[in-house]
């Protein structure tokens, strides 16, 4: 099996999607989810994260008074992809492999999925978006009408613009899930650690909802430094995994990576029926 596990420092290709690396040009800002460098300190951190703290359009929030209309369904067209897997600190994320022909995670202008056989992309609203990695969080961070689900997955994607669209799904307790086992068992347990397996193979779909309905609002990225302006399509319908994988996934972090709920302030969540 051609498993390779290897520690690297935590680099720009290893971080969550619009996190900062850089208080000045060599020394990075250090942020986490508790205490001082927690999320009710992020603003303060550095004027690089001070959308943490004054941006009107912040991600997560409660998905309550939403209005329901005829959104578009999203078009998935997930592909098989090996596993490579990177513990960062702040999450254990799958990031997706760089197709030789597309050479870049940003489709061209008037690309379509024909394009795209090898790769992983979404259409949403007749835009085409690339998938760039998807990643767990423990609570999740969006909630329905105050409550938490166990988990929460979320599945980055960029289009030609370099716009963000984050396809979200709810993970509640119940049985096993075969997948999440999979993604488990190649999760590396230190930090900085990644984990390259050629021979397994993973495809995102196996993580959707069965029911594709959803709610959209425009927000943030839920990490530092909390950049707006991105599409948010959170899944009805959650995925279940076991309480013991629920625990597992936790243990292997070794904390919640959880931002609370921000204002919504004059957004509005629609919601597609």
């Amino acid at each position: 099996m051609r498993l390779l596990i290897r520690t690297a420092m935590v680099l720009s290709g290893l971080m969550l999607p619009g996190m900062s690396l850089h208080a000045a040009e060599s020394e990075p800002i250090t942020w986490g989810y508790e205490g001082d460098r927690g999320p009710f300190q992020w603003g303060k951190l550095g004027p690089e994260f001070s959308l943490c703290d004054k941006g009107m359009s912040q991600s997560p929030i409660d998905l309550l008074h939403s209005h329901k209309i005829g959104l578009d369904d999203i078009q998935f067209s997930y592909k098989d992809a090996p596993f490579h897997v990177i513990n960062n600190g702040h999450t254990l994320e799958e990031l997706e492999p760089l197709s030789e022909t597309v050479k870049s995670r940003y489709p061209k202008h008037g690309q379509t999925v024909l394009h795209f056989e090898k790769d992983s992309t979404i259409v949403l609203d007749g835009d085409l978006y690339l998938l760039e990695q998807f990643h767990f969080h423990f609570p999740s961070e969006h909630t329905v009408d105050q409550r938490h689900y166990p988990m929460e997955l979320h599945l980055v994607h960029h289009n030609a613009r370099h716009e963000a669209a984050v396809v979200a799904v709810f993970m509640e307790e119940g049985k096993h899930n075969p997948f999440f086992e999979t993604f488990l068992a190649h999760a590396p347990a230190n930090v900085g650690e990644v984990v390259d397996d050629h021979e397994h193979f993973v495809n995102p779909n196996d993580l959707l909802p069965k029911g594709r309905s959803y709610y959209r609002y425009f927000g943030s990225y839920t990490t530092p430094p909390c950049h707006e302006g991105v599409i948010w399509a959170v899944m009805h319908e959650p995925i279940q995994v076991s309480a013991e994988q629920i625990q597992r996934f936790r243990s292997l972090l070794g904390h919640d990576n959880v931002r609370p709920t921000q204002p919504l302030h004059k957004r509005f969540v629609l919601e597609s029926h």
